[in-house]
């Protein structure tokens, strides 16, 4: 049996040298499609053999064994130019009209990712470290797959994509709770890198007592991802968890009408953590009825949810405080929650469970669906003894749910439980944020030594992400310097910022907020540049360009520049340069004596220095990790406050003068 785990750190080490994978964001993203090539490959091999009936959708010379499998085989340029004009172009184009499962999912694991290695020789030894390992033999995949899963915990903490990883402990708390059984169909309407998922697999495979039971489990666990990363991701979990097939949809949940969701589409359990703290695109809130569209996601979610769920159908999902509070279309969901499901448990967790990624207040949800609420049950977890805060180094662990399991089927009030019934909470207008009665104070007010601890967590994070900005440094490899004109379209805004009727669209002008709009100009992702100088008075300047996507209207005084071709130019990548080098690029640019304004012939002619996509994408989750330190640096100056106040007040104790 190979050493998985040092095969895996050798890998990992060849891709820190290289210049497209200096962080561990990138080299996850890079490790996921090289595995999940390998491992679709091999199975299809051997589906082949056992399956007369079988072709695989990958062509014969794309196989890993046909231009990877030898050790001694493409290396360098050769290798690069194969990977990147053949093997991506070729599979990301794959003959669909079969209407194969497996090719469909090679078309949109290849359409929507990049090889990020730009040294074939460093590409060619991760390969040969990756042929090391036998994805045939149980042992080596059993391995390999306990491995993926820290690769997976660490997007908690890596860039932009801790948005789709939930804490381990905390997907197999909620299955087993909500304890879906052989035959009951479950479904994550948002599955990210399939968490959730797995942990409902390995509870199935523990209690399958058949052959049958055990192949029934891919067909009846399924989920939806809209972004192609996890997807990608996800797609391999599953394949290390034996399901050969995994039933993944690719494509955004909240897209669709909520009354196109028929009988055939619902199902027994849901287990989901909905993305919260975002804002729909595309309108995708008009697809709701009208009393519940809002644009914030968790709230749509919930709603899909229930409709999703059959009658006497149990969900377990999770929720930030947010959705547990607030009037208007907050109401009118949390209402709708309580008359058509009993929602039973609401499991409070400390707000550093998902930290660094979030530190919004969650909660755990549980509710059958077919009758309504009478009673919530409330329980605060704590942090375990020792532990002040999780944090990157000190995740939540499944023993810490050991007293809430205790607690389940023997509950009573206590410290850290307590219940509402739902005539107080209907007097609370739904609002299910219910303290505990017994007004423990699980958080006590910090006193100036709490302060000096938040602040020793601060510099630590600041630090971990100062890291993770030097790892992910890079130079580029290659770029051109083209004129705006060239690679977008640049249109000028049509809405009079005074004549704007608030509506559903959001109005992008010159402020640092969002007006609204009821009708759009835009739907696509778009850099919005203002037309007139900020300061007047015969001086040229812009306080800020903007970056918006989905449909949206523009305010007259800017004009939209829109890439003509998404796969060579990023509108992200765009904002971040035009944003930050606009005094350069843009301003000079700007002519008149009295009123100073940009005209659109002049726009186009702003120079870009634009470097290849895969490049563009790379300088985005490095942007994206700088702006989360500044908010990290912001945030410790605010504690900073704190914490001189703290002291003071202790040290210096104003109660002396009141009394004197």
């Amino acid at each position: 049996m190979a050493n998985v785990s040092g095969i895996v750190k050798s890998a990992r080490k060849i891709m820190r040298q290289d210049t497209g994978t200096g962080s561990d964001e990138l080299r996850i993203l890079q490790l996921g499609w090289m595995l999940f090539l390998k491992i679709f490959s091999d199975k299809d091999k051997e589906l082949e053999l056992m399956d007369d009936h079988y072709t695989s959708p990958i062509p014969s010379e794309l196989h890993w064994d046909e231009w990877a499998g030898d050790d001694e085989g493409m290396t360098g340029d050769e290798l690069l130019q194969f990977v990147d004009r053949k093997l991506f172009p070729t599979l990301s184009e794959i003959d669909l009209s079969s209407g194969s499962r497996r090719a469909v999912l090679v078309h949109e694991v290849f359409a929507n990712n990049y090889n990020y290695m730009k040294s074939g020789i460093h590409l060619r030894q991760v390969i040969n470290k990756l042929n090391e390992i036998d994805f045939n033999n149980s042992k080596d995949l059993h391995l390999f797959g306990q491995i993926y899963e820290t690769f997976l915990s660490e997007l908690q903490s890596a860039g932009t994509l801790g948005e789709f990883y939930t804490p381990r402990a905390v997907t197999q708390f909620m299955t087993e709770m909500v304890n879906p059984e052989h035959g009951e169909t479950v479904l994550d309407p948002a599955c990210g890198t399939g968490g959730f998922l797995t942990a409902v697999i390995e509870h199935l495979k523990a209690t399958a007592s058949s052959v049958q039971q055990r192949e029934a489990i891919a067909k009846n666990v399924r989920g939806w991802e809209y972004k192609p990363l996890p997807y990608m991701l996800a797609n391999t979990n599953l394949v290390l968890h034996d399901i050969t097939t995994p039933d993944i949809q690719f494509g955004d949940s909240l897209q669709r009408p909520l009354s196109e969701y028929t009988h055939k589409d619902q199902v027994d359990v849901i287990i989901a953590n909905p993305p919260f703290g975002g804002v729909v695109s595309n309108n995708n809130e008009n697809n709701f009825p009208q009393t519940y569209r809002t644009k914030e996601s968790a709230d749509l979610f919930l709603i899909l949810m229930i409709h999703l769920l059959k009658d006497g159908g149990r969900a377990a999902i999770v929720l930030p405080d947010g959705s547990l509070t607030g009037d208007g279309v907050k109401q009118r969901v949390r209402q709708k929650l309580l008359e058509d499901c009993n929602v039973h448990t609401i499991i409070r967790l400390p707000n550093s469970v998902f930290k660094p990624y979030a530190t919004v207040a969650t909660n755990l949800i549980f509710f059958t669906k077919g009758e309504p609420t009478k009673r919530i049950w409330y329980y605060q977890l704590l942090c375990p003894p020792g532990v002040k805060a999780y944090s990157k180094t000190k995740r939540i662990q499944s023993d810490d749910f050991d007293d809430v399991r205790d607690w389940w089927d023997n509950r009573v009030e206590s410290d850290y439980s307590w219940s509402a019934s739902i005539d107080e909470i209907i007097r609370r207008d739904f609002d299910l944020d219910i303290k505990n009665p017994a007004r423990l104070k699980v958080d006590n007010d910090k006193n100036a030594k709490d302060y000096i601890e938040t602040i020793n967590d601060d510099l630590s994070e600041i630090s971990s992400e100062v890291k993770e900005i030097f790892n992910s440094y890079f130079r580029l490899s290659e770029f051109k310097v083209v004129e705006l004109g060239s690679i977008c379209s640049i249109e000028k805004g049509q809405t009079g910022i005074k004549k704007a009727v608030p509506g559903s669209y959001p109005m992008v002008t010159t402020g640092e907020e969002r007006g609204s709009h009821t009708e759009y100009q835009f739907d696509c992702e778009a850099v919005c540049i203002p037309l007139v100088s900020s300061t007047g008075h015969g001086h040229a300047s812009i306080k800020r360009i903007h970056y918006q996507s989905g449909k949206f209207a523009l305010g007259s005084i800017l004009a939209a520049a829109t890439p003509i071709d998404c796969a060579s130019v990023s509108a992200k990548y765009l904002y971040f340069y035009l944003n930050n080098f606009k005094d350069d690029v843009v301003v000079p640019l700007m002519k008149g004596m009295a009123n100073v304004t940009l005209s659109i012939g002049n726009l186009k002619k702003v120079k870009v220095i634009l470097p290849p996509i895969e490049e563009q994408e790379q300088l985005v989750m490095l942007m994206d990790k700088c702006e989360k330190l500044r908010n990290t640096l912001a945030k410790s100056m605010a504690d900073s406050e704190e914490m001189i106040r703290a002291v003071l007040g202790e040290i210096l104790d104003l109660d002396v003068i009141h009394n004197a």
